[in-house]
């Protein structure tokens, strides 16, 4: 026989097509002119879920000829059994039995297009239909396309449309994208597609899952950090500018992006007027002043407006950022638009005439909270002027480190770095490193924060500006008032000679939380000795709010041994950092007794201090009977070098650290279930009562508790046994501890 059985049919078939799964079988006619021989035909139409086989009815099962769904062009029913498919590279002609198949064959491709693109009408495929199978046609799509719509696919459909352009490209389908983005994207509802987390592929996988995000709107943001972008890739990102109505965020920094790739975007942006587009970050792309020039002039026709833009590190001279900041100041949107700025790393580029046109905009009313303009060569004298005027009540974040505070011979120092201090609505933070700020701008700085109330919780950084004995007098005069400093970095200032007197003024500032002062100790024995041990008085009065401290890179040596005295007792610190100060084994020695007593400190950072095995060893020992501290910076260059000569101990004693700190924060974690437990059961009890709720007082619970926060003792403290300390709960507190 020439036909073979049914079930014969439908096993081959599936063996032949693995690994596409079969969802319909159906026998056609090939009508003529289908056909090469002129004559028709048995032949079985095969459909999976994107794509269809013609396959021929005879033993051996074999595949005549396959399409695509997204290879589809057009569907046309001439009659009610006949079915016309016109694809790009073929036309395909055919009967069927019956109308029901019509139907089905044509319902489950619409089906499967509408899968693939979630936003489509595929209905409109259907270009011929009978008038009596019309409406009942026209029905059944709509009837899918509800259930489809009723019933979305996680994550917009972005399987499913994955999925078909690798069978379309024929291209393996990768699991483990379908499984980030079923169970990491989909479950903690994240719409920001990181394409390092698909690093590991090869790029023309990764080409694949960007060109399935120009069809799909669930996806709003887009981004990849230092990870080198293939041309494949590339080529999808500008496809998906040129197509997406749902992107908002574009961040692409440091990816092996050029010049070509931003005037593509430039031309893509153009093309696509209803791009949602409003943030762009291409930083550490080299697509220097042409490719500046392309994008900035497109920016300007973004429907909603640019929020967020950095071009950090792009090679950018004055030319780009002069073209750049003329679009900002002709275009009234951008003043309302505009939050975050990130020009910085662009040396030159603010040296001459062509800023005149970005302080023309700063100086302008604008939404600006983010502004960073570091490294540019921007004269600090000429950018307070502009900020005083139209930056004022909104920026958040202003860093302008590595600048020169003039390009003017005689350093004339104006007040409208005063003016604009004593405006600030909202600031929060301030660079000013490595500025080299003349002391009466200094002055005219804190004497604006002095005169401004509504600024509090500001950070300032001080560093590396060369402010000297003059500095330091004018911050002994200002910084006790300067109540809106809660953070103050004014490390590597050359204050040797003024550190005592230095640190008596900073102790009156009891707005001060973070304080460092590293690279400033270059003196002799006796005034770096005084300096320590005021900042070891500092550090252990009552009243002194400092909660963090920070001498790295100073090179104290044994001189660090007053400071990490000072924590033996109840200093205020939760935060101490003495990296680079080659402490050695003494000083390990040193902080692993002052950690063996101390209750408060939280975070440690103690690397590149020439600690070997024994140092480490010591420190494991102290955290073995410390129970607070839960953070320590991993001192990675000491563990480097010590684990070249003696690599058992040196693991040991780091894996005691790990586990100590982890126990901590183990620790941590329960006393905070415990106080909302205890919390949850008095507001019961008061809610049962019908009175307000008040706390729940046990005094001998409360003692108990107290103990365990002040000595370490963990909260299976009564599990485990009785320890050192003889203390035994009676009977009527463990009952209390029960009901609680």
């Amino acid at each position: 026989m020439d036909s073979i059985s049914q079930k014969l049919q439908a096993d081959q078939i599936s063996e032949l097509l693995k690994p596409h799964r079969v969802c319909l079988v159906m026998p056609v006619t090939m009508n003529p002119s289908s056909q090469s021989s002129g004559r028709s035909a048995n032949r079985v139409m095969v459909l999976s879920p994107w794509r269809g086989y013609l396959v021929r009815n005879k033993h051996p099962v074999r595949v005549e000829s396959t399409f695509s769904y997204l290879e589809i062009c057009s569907i046309n029913i001439p009659s009610l059994t006949q079915v016309v498919l016109k694809t790009e590279s073929q036309l395909l002609s055919f009967g069927m039995l019956l109308v029901e198949d019509v139907e089905a064959m044509v319902g489950h491709m619409t089906a499967s297009l509408k899968k693939i693109f979630p936003y489509s009408s595929p209905g409109t495929l259907l270009k011929v239909i009978p008038p009596e199978l019309e409406q009942r046609l026209v029905q059944h799509l709509a009837g899918m396309e509800a259930q489809v719509n009723s019933q979305p696919s996680p994550c917009g459909g972005f399987f499913d449309t994955y999925a078909a352009l690798c069978d379309f490209n024929e291209m393996p389908f990768r699991q483990e994208i379908q499984w980030d983005v079923e169970n990491i994207y989909y479950m903690n509802s994240c719409r920001r597609f990181n394409l390092n987390d698909f690093s590991h592929l090869h790029s023309r996988d990764l080409a694949l899952a960007v060109a399935a995000l120009s069809f799909n709107q669930w996806f709003t943001k887009i981004c990849s950090k230092e990870l080198r972008l293939s041309i494949n890739v590339q080529q999808q990102l500008i496809l998906l500018l040129s197509r997406s109505a749902s992107l908002e965020e574009l961040s692409l920094e440091t990816s092996g992006l050029k010049l070509d790739f931003a005037v593509k975007m430039a031309a893509a942006l153009q093309d696509h007027t209803s791009s949602n587009l409003q943030s762009i970050n291409l930083s550490g792309n080299l697509i220097e002043d042409k490719g500046v020039i392309a994008v900035s002039q497109e920016l300007a026709n973004l429907v909603k407006g640019l929020k967020h833009l950095s071009l950090s590190r792009v090679s950018m001279t004055a030319q780009g950022l002069g073209s750049l900041s003329r679009v900002f100041s002709s275009t009234s949107v951008f003043s309302a638009s505009l939050t975050h700025l990130d020009l910085s790393a662009n040396p030159s580029s603010l040296a001459d005439e062509e800023a005149t046109f970005l302080f023309q905009f700063l100086s302008s009313s604008n939404a600006l909270s983010h502004l960073d303009i570091s490294d540019t060569s921007c004269p600090l004298d000429t950018l307070f002027v502009s900020l005083s005027t139209g930056c004022c009540d909104k920026l958040m974040h202003l860093n302008v480190a590595r600048n020169p505070f003039s390009h003017r011979k005689v350093r004339a120092v104006t007040k409208s770095i005063q003016e604009f201090f004593s405006q600030c609505r909202q600031l929060k933070y301030v660079g000013l490193s490595a500025t080299n700020l003349p002391s009466q701008a200094l002055r005219l700085l804190l004497q604006g924060l002095v005169a401004n109330p509504r600024l509090s919780g500001l950070e300032l950084d001080l560093s590396s500006c060369e402010l000297r004995s003059a500095g330091a007098q004018v911050i002994q005069e200002h910084i006790s008032e300067a109540t809106a400093i809660s953070t103050l970095d004014i490390s590597d200032n050359g204050f040797e000679t003024d550190m005592v007197t230095l640190v008596l003024s900073i102790g009156r500032c009891h707005s001060l939380r973070h304080l460092a002062l590293g690279k400033n100790f270059a003196m002799k024995s006796r005034s770096l000795t005084d300096t320590l041990h005021r900042m070891a008085q500092l550090i252990q009065d009552e009243e002194c709010s400092l909660e963090s401290l920070s001498v790295s890179d100073s090179r104290l040596k044994t001189g660090v041994h007053v400071i990490l005295s000072a924590l033996g007792g109840r200093p205020s610190l939760t935060e101490l950092d003495i990296s680079g100060n080659d402490i050695g084994d003494t000083g390990a020695k040193v902080l692993a007794k002052a950690l063996m007593s101390n209750t408060r400190l939280r975070t440690l950072s103690w690397d590149r201090n020439g600690v070997t095995s024994r140092g480490f060893q010591d420190m494991a020992d102290a955290l073995e009977r410390n129970w607070t501290l839960q953070h320590m910076s991993l001192p990675l260059a000491d563990i480097t070098q010590s684990y070249r000569t003696n690599p058992d101990r040196t693991k040991e004693a780091m894996d005691r650290i790990q586990k100590y700190l982890d126990r901590n924060n183990q620790r941590q974690a329960d006393n905070v279930k415990f106080e909302v437990l205890r919390t949850q059961q008095s507001e019961k009890e008061g809610l049962i009562k019908g009175k307000p709720c008040l706390p729940l007082i046990i005094p001998e619970l409360q003692l108990v508790h107290a103990d365990f926060l002040t000595n370490g003792y963990s909260p299976a403290f009564w599990r485990r046994g009785v320890p050192s300390r003889i203390l035994r709960p009676t009977s009527s507190v463990q009952s209390k501890m029960t009901s609680v």
